[in-house]
């Protein structure tokens, strides 16, 4: 309440000043002029006049003031329910049923931002619990490719099972990624990448929608400094925002994505064919809670998007089309200075999206070199019908392998003299998870601790029960193809042994 402290002493000073002056008025009329009659008329009026200017600086100045004040500070507060009162339809009426309708939007973006923080909490468990199966299912698969005497129409599918369990993967640890993009990281980019990763994360609407992808990504674009994961979110919203609108028009439907390099810039392009961008629209497009979507748009998309495109110093804007549609860049500085290159004027046909590969086990019959003879693994899992193929697989390539159920049966099998050289541990277990196995055996067996590699199906969220902070670099994500597993395991004995 200091301001209004401070505003009410500017109006006492200035009552007061016009009260001094009515009262030397009336002095002077009766003194020099000897106008009796006229300096009490002054005095009397201004007897009338202060009052009355005192109750209605209070009314249509003072009070709403104050009230504004006080609502702002419960929204400082957190409070977004707080409402002013609008009394009068002044300048000072105004600016409070701004105010309320601020209050109002921000109370509704907030409960949508509190749902989608809970969807993405909620996300992450069921990541795991999926993930689980899929690597059930893809390591089975690998091992049954991996017999040189399956029949060729038994490879075929199970070639077609892994290629399936891999892109189920891969879209869900895209969601993963998408809505737990988590504190930033600036590092070198290709915005090629983003922009396939993108692709995937929404091409599951393309064919329900009926919308062709087309454009050309320039081989030789060269990188940029940003953060990965929130220019995926930048691409991600664009795309979404064009699906929409195309959903509104008759076929055939258009999405084009580009990507080229202007003035020393890297560029990708998202162009439609849909109905386009209103003049009176377009001004505000970039503001706060302005949507074209009706009760079904946050209004947050293009502006968050902006400032995530800022924060790597570039920039996104619409830009005129000549034809229906809209188009919308994201111009980001490359992090190597290349002269400038345009886009082919005649569109090449649009790259395919990107596909599972099959590993090299999965493709063709196993090696039989023993490329893990002798290496010693504890292997730490609740879920058996990942841990017993794993355990298979890691036998045949020669590895000693003990298996533990849980982090308590690990420990116990520790304390019990077992020295495994290398330890792969799920992060997600009954009774002791892997982020608490991990604790205990800093405590513990410090140099045991060094040797352990993790399975996890939500890298985001590496904390377990345990107040261990997991190291990202030791984490492979599930579901792991067995060849990637057997690779890791045999670069890790030799960084152990560096």
């Amino acid at each position: 309440m200091r301001r209004i402290r401070s505003l009410r002493v500017l109006i006492a000073v200035l009552v007061g000043a016009l009260g001094t002056y009515v009262v030397a008025v009336a002095a002077y009329l009766i003194a020099s002029v000897g106008a009796v009659r006229g300096g009490v008329l002054v005095l009397a009026l201004g007897g009338l006049i202060v009052p009355l200017l005192l109750l209605v600086l209070r009314r249509r100045f003072w009070g709403p003031l104050a009230r504004l004040e006080r609502g702002l500070q419960q929204v400082s507060d957190g409070d977004l329910t707080a409402q002013v009162p609008v009394a009068n339809n002044d300048e000072l009426g105004r600016v409070a049923g701004h105010f309320n309708h601020m209050t109002r939007v921000l109370r509704d973006r907030a409960e949508e931002q509190g749902r989608f923080a809970a969807a993405g909490e909620l996300l992450g468990g069921v990541a795991h619990e999926v993930n689980n199966p899929l690597m059930a299912i893809a390591t089975h698969a690998e091992l049954r490719l991996a017999d040189p005497e399956l029949p060729a129409e038994q490879r075929t599918e199970m070639q077609s099972i892994l290629r399936q369990a891999q892109r189920a993967a891969k879209l869900l640890r895209g969601l993963l990624r998408f809505v737990r993009a988590g504190e930033k990281r600036a590092a070198s980019v290709n915005m090629n990448d983003v922009v396939r990763s993108a692709i995937d994360l929404v091409s599951y609407r393309f064919s329900v929608d009926e919308i062709s992808i087309e454009g050309r990504l320039d081989p030789a674009l060269p990188a940029v400094m940003g953060d990965a994961n929130r220019l995926e979110q930048v691409l991600v919203n664009l795309l979404s925002n064009a699906i929409d609108a195309l959903r509104s028009v008759k076929p055939p439907r258009r999405l084009t994505v580009d990507s080229f390099v202007d003035d020393g810039r890297v560029c990708v392009s998202v162009t439609d064919n849909g109905p386009g961008v209103a003049a009176e629209i377009a001004e505000r497009l970039f503001r706060p809670f302005a949507t074209t979507k009706g009760r079904r748009g946050t209004g947050l998309g293009l502006y968050i998007s902006r400032q995530l495109v800022r924060e790597a110093e570039g920039d996104l804007d619409l830009v005129r089309h000549p034809e229906r549609g809209a188009r919308f860049v994201v111009r980001v500085p490359s992090a190597v200075v290349t002269p400038a290159a345009v886009p082919e004027t005649t569109p090449a046909p649009p790259p395919p999206l990107p596909q599972p590969q099959l590993s090299a086990a999965a493709s063709a019959p196993a090696a039989r070199d023993a490329s893990l003879a002798g290496v010693r693994v504890l292997l730490v899992d609740d879920e058996e019908l990942i841990r017993r193929p794993m355990a298979r697989f890691l036998t045949k390539r020669g590895a000693e392998v003990s298996e533990a159920g849980d982090g308590v049966a690990a420990l116990e099998r520790l304390r019990a003299g077992l020295e495994p050289q290398v330890i792969l541990a799920d992060l997600r277990m009954p009774r002791m998870d892997g982020a608490e196995f991990y604790e205990r055996l800093q405590e513990e067996r410090p140099a045991l601790a060094e040797r352990v590699l993790f399975l996890s199906g939500d890298i985001t969220q590496l904390a377990g029960r345990g107040l261990a902070e997991v190291p990202r670099d030791r984490v492979l994500v599930k579901p792991v193809e067995l060849v990637e597993l057997e690779q890791r395991i045999r670069e890790f004995v030799r960084e152990l042994a560096a």
